[in-house]
């Protein structure tokens, strides 16, 4: 596996104290797979991804990233899918590591900051718009489910 290393930890290095690694990002992992499974089964399908959303980036570009963006983008699902099908007129997935749904299956996990419940919502409102927004999903097979139905309909 291949670390990637910011200028901080090149001059740490330099100086020779031990460089920290790049978190691992198991939602980018799952999100850019599904890309690529996209890529293979549906060639003609336009997929939009927001995978650049997990590039590390300098603090002045993450604030300047964040100042670009209204209140309601800040929850926006990571991937659409520009092909309608049926009474929908495209897709969006919103990818998680893992379940956010607590045992019972239907209530989210509380996070610190309300993320997932403001995802949520958005969703709530793509799906009022006439977008097709399946609950959040945890793995390339479930998200692939998920597009195979919405694209036979």
């Amino acid at each position: 596996m291949t670390a990637r290393w910011t200028s901080a930890d090149l001059a740490a290095r330099k100086s020779g104290a031990k460089p920290k690694k790049a978190k691992a990002n198991p939602e980018y992992k799952i999100q850019a797979a599904f890309v690529r499974a996209m890529a293979v089964k549906y060639q003609e399908v336009m997929v939009f991804s927001d995978t650049a959303a997990h590039i590390g980036k300098t603090m002045f570009q993450q604030i300047r990233a964040n100042k670009l963006q209204s209140e309601l983008a800040k929850d926006w699902p990571d991937v659409f899918i520009a092909q309608p099908s049926g009474i929908y007129a495209g897709m969006f997935l919103e990818f998680k590591a893992d379940s956010p749904y607590k045992k019972d299956g239907v209530t989210l996990l509380k996070t610190k900051d309300d993320h997932t419940e403001k995802q949520s919502a958005t969703m709530r409102r793509l799906r009022e718009r006439g977008y097709f927004v399946p609950d959040f999903v945890w793995g390339v097979e479930m998200a692939m489910k998920e597009v195979d139905w919405y694209l036979n309909l």
